[in-house]
C-alpha cells in the first residue's frame, strides 16, 4: 500500500457558534471568520478547537474556491448591467439597498405552516431576472434547488432606513413628474397629455378603492423611459377605469351616455391584450385587475370580469407572487421597490378575487393556506399624504385629510383573510355536510375574528360622528366589515327556525344583523353627505343591498313612518344616485323592490324601479335627523350598538320564515315551500325557494332572467 494511502486525514475544524446557529458555512479565519465578519457579530469558536494546519492542499482548494466566487460575481454584476441596458430589470435607484430579510411578516400567525409552505415552494430566475414557480411535483423542480439553502433572517439594513429610502424616492418620482411632462417625456400612447393627465389624476386619487393596484413612483418614473413598471395596456386599463369618473365629453362615446366612456380605451386594451397573454408580467396583472374591477360596475360584463381576473391570478403563480421574495435565496437580485410591488400587487389581487366571489358567488381562486406573503409594505409615503376628494361629487367643501392609504390596505388585506374563511366554511358546496356542532363552532370563530378585527383598527381608521368624515376608502372598509357581520350570521337566522333546538341562535344572529344595517346606513349618510353617493364604488351599494335586506324584514312589521323605512328609503335613494357609474346597481334595486312586493312593503316606488316622486336632495340629511331622534344607539357605531328592544319587539317566527317562504298569486300573500328535510346552514336550495335577496352570488345571470323578465 502506498505511503499517501496510510495518512489519517486531519480532523476538520469546528464552526464558530454564530455559523453552527445559524447552519452556514465557517472558514475558520482567525479572528473572526467571512461569515461573522459580513454581518457584524462577535466571532467565537468553542473551546478546544484547533485551527486546521495550512497544507498547500488546502490553500490551493482556497484558491480554487475564491476564483469561482469572484467569477460568479462577476457573472451577476454582467447581468445586471444587461438588464438594466435592455429594460428588464431596473432597480429603484443605486443607492437603494437589496433584499432584507428581516422584512418579512407572516400573513399568518401559523409560523409552523409558512415553514412548511416555504419548504416547498421553489422558484426558477432566468438570466434575465425573471422568475417562475414550479413546486415539488414539477420536473422542473431540480432546476430550482438553488433556494433549498438556508437564508439568513438577520438583516444588515435596518427596516427603517430602508422605509425612509423608499419614501425618499417616492417623493423624488412624484417632483420629477412635473419636470418630465413639461419636457415631454411621458408616453401618453397617443392621448393629449392634457387628458392623459386628467385621467391618471382620477386613478390617483380613486386608487385607495382599487386595492393599491398600481405603484405611482414607479409606474410614472417607467413611463418617460419606458421601463418594466409601465406598459401601454396598463395606461389603457387606467384611462378606462377612471373614465367614467370624468366629466369631459371626449372621453365618451356618445357625450349624453356616461356608460360609453373610455369606450376607446377598452377598445386599445383588447387591442393590446393578444401578445400580452404569452407571458406574465407584473404589469399585465396590474392591468387585468383594474379592468375587472371596472368591467363589474358596468352590469353586463361579468364574465369578461371574472375571466380577466382569473388570467391575473394564474400569472401570479407563474410568477412566483404568492411567495414572498425574502423567503427565497435566489431572489436576492430583487431590489426593495421590486419586493413592495410584489407584495402590493399580490394582496390587491387577493382582494380582488374575495370581493369577485361574493358578487358573483363563486369560489375563490387564492386560498390563504396557499400563500405566504407578508403584510409589511415599507413605502409610508401615501400613508400621510393630504388627500383631497377631487374625483368625487362632492356636497360641501371637503378640509381635506390625511390619505392613511397603506394602512387601509392592509386591514382591508386582514379583512378579506376573514371574508376568505366565511365564503369557504358558510357558503362553499360542502358547508351542507358539515355538522351542527361544526357550523356553530365555525360561526362563533369567524364572529370572534371580526370582532378582534375591529378592536384592533387604529383610531384613524374608526368613524367618529360629529367629526371630520374620513376619506371614502376608509368609510368602504367600515361598511365591508359590516357586511361581513351580516353575511355571516344571517343564513343563522334561518337556520334556528329550520332545527329549532337553539332557536336563540336565531334570535342573536337576526339582533347582530340589525346592529350591522344600522351601522351601515350612517356610514352610507356620512358618505353621502361628505362626497356624494354617486361616484361611490359599486362596494358601497352592495353594503347598501345587504342592509336592505334586514330592513325590508323589519319594515314589514312596523308602521310607515318607522325608522326601519326610513332607513329603507334611504337605502333605495342609494341605488337611484349611484346608478350613473354602477350600472350594475340597478340589479340589486330590482332585488329589494322585489322582495318589498312579496312583503308587503310599500315605498312608494313603481314597477320599473324608479321611485314615483322624485327625492328632495336633503332627503339623507333629513333622514339621518329622524333616524336619530328615534334610535339613540346610533350616535356613535363605535359602541356597541345594542337594538335588542328591537328585535325583541318583531316577530321572529315572521322573520325566519321570510327568508324560507315563497311569494303567493297576490302581493303581500306567503304559501309555505314543502321541506322535504331540514336544510343546513349554507346549503341554499335556489330551485326549490324563492330566494331572490340572496347576498353570495346575486349577481348572476340566472337573476337577470327572473329580474328582468
Amino acid at each position: 500500500m502506498e505511503k499517501s494511502s496510510r495518512i489519517r486525514p486531519r480532523r476538520a475544524a469546528r464552526a464558530c457558534t454564530f455559523c453552527q446557529r445559524r447552519k452556514l458555512r465557517c472558514d475558520n479565519k482567525q479572528p473572526s471568520c467571512s461569515n461573522c465578519t459580513g454581518y457584524a457579530k462577535e466571532c467565537v469558536y468553542a473551546s478546544g478547537t484547533s485551527r486546521p494546519r495550512s497544507t498547500k492542499a488546502r490553500v490551493s482548494h482556497l484558491e480554487e474556491e475564491n476564483q469561482e466566487l469572484r467569477q460568479r460575481l462577476e457573472e451577476i454584476d454582467r447581468n445586471d448591467a444587461r438588464s438594466e441596458s435592455t429594460g428588464d430589470v431596473r432597480p429603484v435607484s443605486p443607492e437603494l439597498p437589496r433584499l432584507s430579510m428581516s422584512t418579512l411578516d407572516a400573513p399568518t400567525d401559523d409560523t409552523r405552516q409558512a415553514n412548511a409552505h416555504s419548504a416547498v415552494s421553489r422558484i426558477l430566475i432566468s438570466p434575465n431576472g425573471d422568475s417562475s414557480y414550479h413546486g415539488l411535483t414539477s420536473t422542473l423542480f431540480e432546476d430550482a434547488r438553488t433556494d433549498n439553502q438556508t437564508v439568513p433572517s438577520e438583516s444588515q439594513i435596518p427596516v427603517d432606513h430602508i422605509r425612509k429610502q423608499l419614501m425618499g424616492e417616492a417623493a423624488y418620482q412624484h417632483q420629477l413628474e412635473t419636470l418630465n411632462l413639461q419636457q415631454g417625456k411621458l408616453d401618453f400612447d397617443g392621448v393629449d397629455p392634457d387628458l392623459g393627465m386628467h385621467l391618471l389624476s382620477l386613478h390617483w386619487n380613486r386608487q385607495h378603492h382599487s386595492f393599491l393596484i398600481t405603484y405611482r413612483p414607479a409606474f410614472m418614473r417607467d413611463m418617460a423611459c419606458n421601463g418594466p413598471y409601465f406598459s401601454k395596456l396598463l395606461l389603457n386599463a387606467i384611462y378606462f377605469g377612471a373614465a367614467k369618473f370624468s366629466n369631459r365629453p371626449e372621453v365618451r362615446r356618445d357625450p349624453d351616455d356616461v356608460r360609453t366612456a373610455g369606450w376607446r380605451y377598452r377598445m386599445r386594451v383588447r387591442e393590446l391584450l393578444g401578445g400580452a397573454l404569452d407571458r406574465s408580467e407584473i404589469t399585465t396583472i396590474q392591468a387585468l385587475l383594474v379592468m375587472t374591477s371596472s368591467m363589474f360596475a358596468l352590469g353586463d360584463e361579468r364574465s369578461a370580469a371574472w375571466l380577466y381576473a382569473g388570467t391575473a391570478f394564474r400569472m401570479i403563480i407563474d410568477l412566483g407572487m404568492h411567495v414572498d421574495p425574502t423567503m427565497l435565496a435566489n431572489m436576492r437580485h430583487l431590489s426593495q421597490e421590486d419586493v413592495e410591488i410584489r407584495r402590493r400587487v399580490f394582496w390587491g389581487a387577493f382582494i380582488v378575487d374575495k370581493i369577485q366571489s361574493l358578487y358573483q358567488g363563486r369560489p375563490a381562486s387564492l386560498q390563504d393556506f396557499d400563500v405566504q406573503v407578508s403584510l409589511t409594505f415599507l413605502d409610508q409615503y401615501e400613508e400621510l399624504e393630504h388627500w383631497q376628494p377631487f374625483a368625487y361629487s362632492t356636497v360641501m367643501p371637503y378640509p381635506g385629510s390625511p390619505a392613511y392609504s397603506v394602512s387601509t390596505f392592509k386591514e382591508l388585506c386582514k379583512l378579506s383573510v376573514i371574508l376568505n374563511g366565511v365564503l369557504n366554511k358558510v357558503y362553499s358546496e360542502r358547508s351542507s355536510t358539515h355538522s351542527r356542532k361544526d357550523l356553530i363552532a365555525n360561526l362563533t370563530s369567524l364572529d370572534t375574528q371580526l370582532k378582534q378585527w375591529h378592536a384592533a383598527l387604529p383610531p384613524h381608521l374608526r368613524f367618529h360622528p360629529g367629526q371630520t368624515t374620513p376619506p371614502p376608502h376608509i368609510l368602504s372598509l367600515l361598511a365591508l366589515y359590516n357586511v361581513l357581520l351580516i353575511l355571516l350570521h344571517r343564513p343563522f337566522v334561518a337556520e334556528g327556525h329550520l332545527h329549532t333546538t337553539d332557536p336563540s341562535v336565531a334570535v342573536t344572529s337576526f339582533t347582530t344583523c340589525t346592529t350591522a344595517a344600522a351601522n351601515i346606513i350612517q356610514l352610507l349618510r356620512a358618505y353621502d353627505t361628505s362626497f356624494s353617493i354617486r361616484r361611490a364604488p359599486y362596494l358601497i351599494s352592495y353594503a347598501t343591498y345587504v342592509a336592505a335586506t334586514i330592513y325590508v324584514r323589519v319594515a314589514a312589521q312596523q308602521e310607515g313612518g318607522s325608522r326601519a323605512h326610513v332607513n329603507l328609503r334611504t337605502c333605495i335613494a342609494i341605488f337611484h344616485k349611484n346608478q350613473e357609474t354602477n350600472w350594475a346597481v340597478r340589479r340589486a334595486e330590482k332585488v329589494i323592490l322585489h322582495l318589498m312586493e312579496r312583503m308587503g312593503v310599500n315605498m312608494d316606488v313603481d314597477e320599473h324601479g324608479s321611485q314615483e316622486r322624485a327625492l328632495p336632495e336633503d332627503t339623507f340629511e333629513r333622514d339621518t335627523h329622524q333616524a336619530r331622534r328615534t334610535s339613540p344607539y346610533m350616535e356613535n357605531m363605535n359602541v356597541q350598538m345594542a337594538p335588542e328592544t328591537e328585535a325583541l319587539d318583531l316577530d321572529m317566527n315572521m322573520i325566519i320564515q321570510s327568508f324560507i317562504r315563497q311569494q303567493g298569486n297576490n302581493p303581500g300573500e306567503y304559501m309555505d315551500v314543502p321541506m322535504p328535510a331540514p336544510v343546513p346552514v349554507g346549503a341554499f336550495p335556489y330551485t326549490e325557494l324563492l330566494d331572490d335577496d340572496m347576498l353570495f352570488g346575486f349577481n348572476g345571470s340566472l337573476q337577470d332572467t327572473l329580474m328582468y323578465q
